[in-house]
Order: structure tokens, then sequence, then C-alpha cells
């Protein structure tokens, strides 16, 4: 199933539903309305969520009877995808969290923060402790994860915030796990853990961990769907392609996470037991981000992250930014202007250099 919340075109109520097979939305209330048949396990995602693994057979023959019966719903009652507008699947996260078991996308990264960072011959010398750091992550995998500002969820189509103070806007694709009743594995959504680059480092030298880097408004990227894990087949096998508008286009796969999702939430329960709605972030898919293709975002952008049989989460680039603040890296020549006209002032770069 690819179970949704969303609002049909002019409407500002928020249902909870699925996706037919003929590409209609449509809201399990609808269905139990017809079908003169109420059941509280399907009012929301978040009654969906806390009553499984019983919701889930009941909203299974909810849309078994909406498929048969397709014809007899109206146009109020079932809507064409793109009449209506896809909110984040699961409105009310408790906790959002997120891993690294992609250990090459976390050794580019650090290359590329370490080249921008540090001189040589230092520089040298921590990518190498990177590397062999990483490397046995691939035999041994680490379950470190930090929390998300859970606060900052927004879904298909909104629009990501660009904070004043940085310069290098960057987008992390990942695969979402979503937790039901019990700590059970109730599907995956497409995760984008959006990243300021280049004020990276000082969060991560603090003791505190990532701050201003990952937890501005409006950075959390979650949808389009909650898909089942029946339809989502092997999380392990998914490919990935990213289209930032017709300029940019990148491939990956969730083939090089160095665990299954079974393990995580193994891993995670052993520490303490989440909450039905809790998201797992698994890790940022290598190649699909600015901080390894060096291919930087634009004001206006469109993002579109397809994952196979989960969807296209599609976000937005802000038309006009302003930056504030001088980057620890080089001034980006592709962004002069603010969005009040004014240009950005010539100043010696805070970063070492870049070579």
């Amino acid at each position: 199933m690819k179970l949704v919340t969303f609002q049909p075109d002019g409407s500002r109520a928020a249902l909870f539903g699925a996706i037919l097979e003929s590409g209609f939305a449509i809201s399990f209330s609808a269905i139990m309305q017809k079908r003169n048949r109420h059941t509280d396990r399907l009012d929301s995602m978040d009654a969906y969520l806390h009553h499984l693994p019983e919701s889930e057979g009941e909203a299974r023959e909810m849309l078994r009877y909406a498929a048969e019966n397709e014809d007899q719903f109206t146009a109020h009652e079932r809507f064409p995808l793109p009449e209506v507008r896809l909110l984040p699947p699961i409105p009310n996260i408790p906790a959002l969290l997120d891993f690294g078991l992609s250990p090459r996308h976390l050794q580019n990264a650090a290359y590329r923060i370490i080249q921008r960072e540090v001189k040589p011959p230092l520089r040298g010398l921590l990518q190498g402790i990177v590397r062999r750091k990483l490397q046995r992550e691939y035999k041994q995998p680490n379950f470190r994860y930090y929390k998300c500002n859970h606060n900052a969820i927004i879904g298909d189509g909104d629009t990501i915030n660009w904070p004043s103070f940085t310069s290098y806007l960057d987008i992390e694709p990942e695969l979402g796990i979503v937790l039901g009743k019990d700590s059970r594995i109730a599907g995956y959504v497409i995760f984008n853990d959006c990243s300021a680059r280049d004020v990276q480092l000082p969060d991560f030298l603090s003791l505190t961990g990532p701050a201003r880097c990952k937890d501005f408004d409006h950075s959390k990227g979650i949808g389009p769907y909650l898909v089942t894990p029946d339809e989502a087949g092997d999380p392990l096998d998914l490919k990935v392609e990213v289209k930032i508008g017709e300029r940019l286009r990148w491939k990956g796969s969730t083939s090089e996470y160095t665990a299954p999702p079974e393990k995580i939430v193994k891993e995670l329960c052993s520490i303490f037991q989440p909450l039905p709605g809790t998201v797992l972030g698994m890790g940022t898919i290598p190649d699909c981000c600015a901080i390894e293709t060096e291919e930087w975002l634009l004001p206006s952008d469109k993002i579109e992250i397809t994952f196979d049989k989960l969807g296209t989460l599609t976000q937005f680039v802000p038309d006009h930014i302003e930056i504030r603040e001088q980057s620890r890296w080089r001034t980006r020549e592709d962004l002069p202007v603010l969005s009040s006209g004014r240009v950005l002032p010539e100043q010696p770069s805070a970063c070492l250099p870049y070579e």
C-alpha cells in the first residue's frame, strides 16, 4: 500500500488515505462511509501506526472494497493525484533520528570538507584517518545517530528554507524507516535531510553535534507516501535518481547501506523504545548530493528525488535568498546578489585555502 495524508484541491482538511492503482487518492473515511462501517484505527495515520498490525489488515480490506467498487465513488470522494496536496505522510512525528550507514558518502563528504578547511600536510593525514576508520564500517557497521529537528518537517511540493548563514545549501536523499506499535516497521518514506555544508565543521567539532548545519526551519523533507514493506520489496535494492531542474542528474542505490532496517531497529531498541511514528533515516545515498559532486543548488531549483517503488519527493529551492554571513569557504560566484539587490562584500574568506 501507498498510504498518504492529503488535502483535496481547495480544502484545508487533512485526510488519511491511500493511492489506488488507478492513480486516484482516496480517504479511508470516504470508504468507511460508503461501506457504512467505521473503525477508529483508520481515522488518521497516527491511529493507524498505533494499532498495527490490526490496522494494516483493515486498511487492506477497505482498499480492496474501493478498488472493486471504484465507479461508485464520486469526484468528491476520490481525487486525481495532481488535484491533491500531499502532506508529510506522518503528520505528528515524535522523533526523527538519522543514522550514517553509507560509509562511502561519509568518506566522500569528509574528504571534501577537509579539503576546504585544512591545509597540507595535515589535510592528507586527516583524510587517511577518515578512510581507515570508515573502511572498517563496511564489516562492522556503526549505529551512531543524531537527533534531527522533527519540527522542521516539510512534504512533497514544499519549499526548503535557505538560511541566511550559509552559501552552500545541500540535500541528502535517504531511505526513511517508519515505525509503528512495538517498533514494528510500518513502511518506508523518502527522507531529504538538508544541510548547510559551510557551517558543518564547527558543529561537528563541538561537543553537542549538528546544530546550525542541520536543524534550520523547513529542512527535513518526508514523503510522498508511506509505502508498506510488502510493496517496497527489498529495501537494500532500490535504485535512486536525483534531478535538479534540467541541469543536474545524480544516481545511486540503497545497496550501499551496510545494515538492513531490521538490524537498525534492533540496535535502537537496545537503547530505548521508540514511539509509533518515529522515523529513522538510514544515511545519505552516495553520489547524490552536492558535497560529493561539487554541483551546488541555486535559487529556484526544482529538486526531484526518486526511489524505486517509493515514488518521487519533489521540493523547491526559494526564488530569492538573502545571505547575511560571509562563508567560511570561498565566495560562490553564482550567488553574488542578495534578495534586496545588494552585492555581497568582497572580504577575505574565513576558510583555509582550497587547493
